[in-house]
């Protein structure tokens, strides 16, 4: 990554595109840009293999943007991230396949539901958030979530497209999810420090 990176540095320095006193702030750019493309690469990759793209779709359009908003784990290198990203999304594929009793299903959404009205933002140290960004990002998310309840409800009460229904289900369950895990490993850093 850090040679690709510096090559296409390299290639903009020599054609004048980049000033020298801003190399770092485009290495940073870069190496977010290509990191992205990696990860979206990827994941349509599980999704074409598993033969889901659309329901990965589905459920990552309320998994994605409720996420950045509510925090939760996040693995502590590059290929960590990587690794638990495409597990997730694996998973998630998995999850959107699977049958499941209605009970079940709405037993997970109460739950996922309560946790992100109860844990949201959390922070973790390599994101820190100012009182202001907090009580923003909770209020986007809680606003997500009533969306998406909504919206569920309402497929349901029609009784049509129900794995819609079941997708976007899945998208918050694994949001909730994320925010328990996070919760696990704060604290057993903390228990970690202690000793």
């Amino acid at each position: 990554m850090d040679r690709l990176v510096n090559c296409i540095l390299f290639k903009m320095q020599s054609e004048k595109l980049v000033d020298e006193e801003d190399i770092e702030i485009y290495q940073f750019g870069l190496e977010c840009i290509l990191l992205k493309l990696i990860h979206i690469i990827s994941y349509l990759l599980i999704g074409i293999c598993m033969g889901d793209v659309f329901s990965l779709l589905v459920s990552g359009s309320i998994l994605i943007p409720l996420r950045r908003k509510t925090g939760g784990y996040h693995a502590k290198t590059r290929v960590g991230c990587y690794i638990f990203s495409c597990c997730v999304v694996l998973l998630l594929c998995l999850f959107n396949k699977a049958e499941m009793a209605l009970m079940v299903r709405t037993a997970g959404m109460i739950v996922a539901d309560i946790l992100i009205l109860l844990l949201t933002p959390m922070e973790n140290e390599n994101r820190v958030l100012e009182l202001d960004e907090k009580i923003l990002f909770r209020k986007q998310a809680i606003v997500l979530l009533a969306l998406v309840n909504v919206v569920a409800v309402i497929i349901f009460l029609i009784q049509k497209y129900l794995f819609l229904a079941y997708w976007l289900e899945n998208g918050v369950l694994f949001t909730g999810v994320l925010l328990a895990l996070g919760v696990k490993r704060e604290k057993y850093s903390e228990k970690r420090k202690l000793l």
